[in-house]
């Protein structure tokens, strides 16, 4: 691999374990970015606003050989980004109902954006961005991980060990994290209190109010994602649950 600085996405959806996944990676020594920065990649000229942003979001030079977004949104990535071998992805996808429902109740406890409170709303926002993550792995065939997402807390090593054999890292990456100068704030992450653990937990931290799910939609999201799923892993390297 050219020892150029690379781009690095997480290419995920919101309550995807995508916070807890960018502050791991973050906190090595070859990785700048933990967060959101919501550029849109219309050219390759966004790719130096994606520099300029991290260092303004970390207050630290770069530093590493890859700098990180996290995308979670169905924004524009140009394919001449996605095609260029300096970029590389990692895809995470949770299951529709614990992730419609996360949704939800972030918009009730953390968010006002009316929509994250609107159970059609957050539905459509999911079944539209598994459909766009195939799309975008499509441009990165073998540049690209498939992690479902669960696993980022059932087998956290493992998930770990098989990012860092993507990276090419001198070093393993570590289950416990730094804070940087935006944990926990919304708008660039998870805006819970479980992201400011500094390490991965299983225990459930964050507000939680009863949100049901007819079941007519969990079929069609099950649906969406089954499909996302089996397209993700023809055309990625796969670490499923």
């Amino acid at each position: 691999m050219s020892r150029a600085r690379r781009n690095l996405f997480v290419l995920g959806h919101m309550r995807s374990y995508s916070s807890l996944l960018c502050h791991i990676l973050g906190s090595h020594p070859q990785i700048d970015g933990y967060c959101e920065t919501h550029i849109k990649y219309r050219t390759r000229f966004d790719l130096l606003r994606l520099r300029s942003r991290v260092v303004k979001l970390t207050g630290e030079p770069l530093r590493g050989r890859y700098v990180l977004d996290k995308v979670l949104h169905n924004y524009p990535l140009a394919a001449s980004i996605l095609r260029s071998p300096n970029t590389l992805g990692i895809v995470l996808v949770r299951r529709p109902q614990p992730s419609v429902q996360s949704i939800v109740n972030m918009g009730l406890h953390y968010s006002d954006i009316a929509w994250h409170r609107d159970l059609d709303a957050v539905a459509r926002y999911y079944e539209e961005r598994l459909a766009a993550l195939v799309a975008i792995a499509d441009g990165l065939r073998g540049r690209v991980l498939f992690i479902e997402a669960e696993t980022m807390l059932s087998r956290t090593l493992e998930v770990l060990q098989g990012i860092g054999r993507l990276l090419e890292l001198s070093e393993p990456l570590r289950p416990d994290y730094r804070r940087f100068a935006h944990t926990g704030e919304g708008g660039f992450g998870d805006p819970s209190e479980v992201i400011s653990t500094g390490r991965v937990s299983t225990r459930a931290h964050e507000q939680r109010t009863p949100v049901i799910l007819p079941n007519a939609l969990v079929s069609r999201l099950e649906t969406a994602y089954a499909t996302c799923s089996a397209s993700l892993r023809d055309r990625c390297e796969a670490l499923a649950a």
